[in-house]
């Protein structure tokens, strides 16, 4: 499959998909992923409180003390 390249440049107002849950999202309001693709605010909110709380729980957890 070839690709079609048309030497436009994105615009901040195009669309795109977030590569995490699929809603529609503007370029400008998106960020690039190191693997391809966009993530939308909501997805990069739930990702860091994710990894918040995963830290959190990390070091209180008695079980994980030497």
């Amino acid at each position: 499959m070839q690709h079609l390249n048309l030497d436009i440049q994105p615009y901040a107002t195009d669309l795109t998909a977030c590569s995490r849950c699929g809603e529609p999202v503007l370029l400008g309001d998106s960020w690039p992923l190191v693997g391809g693709g966009r993530i939308c605010p909501t997805c990069v909110t739930e990702a860091v409180e994710a990894h918040r709380l995963a830290t959190v729980t990390d070091h209180e957890d008695p079980s994980r003390r030497p």
